[in-house]
Parts: C-alpha cells; sequence; structure tokens
C-alpha cells in the first residue's frame, strides 16, 4: 500500500482552520437587527459618517417603538467636522434633538460607537476638541425621563449607517415622520425580522 501526501493550498489550509475553529471556539451570540427595547421604551439608534480630505461629516439618526415600528429618521450633512469622534457625537446630538422634536419620554440610545457610549455613560465629560458637542448632548439629555446609552455591532445599527451613508453622498439634511425613505426600507424589513428581545 502506497502512501501519497498530497500538498494543501494556504487556501485550503485556511478553509480546514476555520472549519475547525467554529466547532473549538466559544461563540457569544451575535447581535443582529435592534435589540427590541421594553414596552413604553423607544429606541434611537444613531451613526455617523467623516471624510477626512473634506472634512466633511454626516449623521443618521433612527427612532423605532418596541416592535420595531418607524417612528421618525433624521439625517444631516456638515461641511465641516473636526474629526470622526466629532462626527459621532455630532450624530449623538443629531439624534437626541429628534427624539425631543417627537416628544420622545423614555429613550434608549445605540450607538456602535465605543467612545461616545462610554463618555456617555461616565458623565458625558471631555477633554477633547468634542467637549462642548457633548456639553450640549448633556443639556438635551436632562429633557427626558428615562435615557440610557448602549453600544451595539454595526450589523445592530445598519439603518442609521445607511442613513448616514446617504446623506455624506447626497449632502442632505432632512426628517422622516411616520413614512421612512425608500432606500432604507430593505434594511428596515431586515432589521424587524431579526428584532431581539431584551
Amino acid at each position: 500500500m502506497r502512501l501519497y501526501i498530497v500538498p494543501l493550498s494556504p487556501t485550503m489550509l485556511a478553509t480546514n482552520y476555520q472549519r475547525s475553529a467554529k466547532h473549538t471556539r466559544v461563540t457569544k451570540k451575535k447581535q443582529v437587527g435592534w435589540k427590541r427595547p421594553p414596552e413604553g421604551e423607544l429606541l434611537l439608534n444613531v451613526d455617523a459618517r467623516y471624510k477626512p480630505e473634506s472634512s466633511a461629516g454626516s449623521s443618521g439618526a433612527i427612532i423605532p417603538d418596541h416592535t420595531g415600528a418607524f417612528v421618525a429618521a433624521k439625517v444631516n450633512y456638515f461641511d465641516n467636522v473636526a474629526d470622526a469622534a466629532a462626527a459621532e457625537v455630532v450624530a449623538l446630538r443629531e439624534g437626541l434633538l429628534l427624539a425631543q422634536m417627537m416628544g420622545c419620554n423614555r429613550i434608549r440610545i445605540q450607538s456602535d460607537c465605543s467612545e461616545v457610549v462610554e463618555t456617555m455613560i461616565q458623565g458625558g465629560f471631555s477633554a477633547t476638541i468634542s467637549a462642548p458637542i457633548y456639553e450640549q448632548c448633556n443639556l438635551l439629555w436632562l429633557d427626558f425621563a428615562s435615557i440610557s446609552c448602549e453600544h451595539c455591532n454595526r450589523e445592530a445599527n445598519v439603518v442609521a449607517h445607511e442613513l448616514a451613508r446617504e446623506a455624506m453622498k447626497s449632502k442632505l439634511s432632512c426628517n422622516w415622520v411616520d413614512e421612512p425613505p425608500r432606500f432604507i426600507l430593505g434594511a428596515l424589513v431586515n432589521d424587524v425580522s431579526m428584532i431581539q428581545d431584551e
């Protein structure tokens, strides 16, 4: 009996490694889609985009209710933003303004920017160039009876990401109430179909 050794290509080795790793690694359930807030609370997802070559920024904010139904959305384009971190804080501010405009009283904020989330959880004090924007966020924060802020992954923030992307692409600033814009319909349907309970 002859033994043949067949050399494996780097691609085959990588594929085999990934397959074996799937069975041995401990996996944490990945959040996809919005995490359902408790009944009586609204969710506020925010995201931002930044173009360093032009210092332009954009923000997207979306408010769904506890069933995932669309309540309102907002996009903003800004000609002059200091950096990517500042764009993310601006997105939070614009989202808070949308929630305030809609008369929301109890909201749960989700952002995929851990720096913004951690800063707000620790009282909203910052020694960065974004300090004045954080101060505005802190003042807006006081208007809500119940408000919290949590980090979510990019997959859970797709709609806000799409809103910010469209605002940057079209240099768009506007609000939608009750009826969502067509360019986020697919992402909304995906999120609602995969919504997670608390």
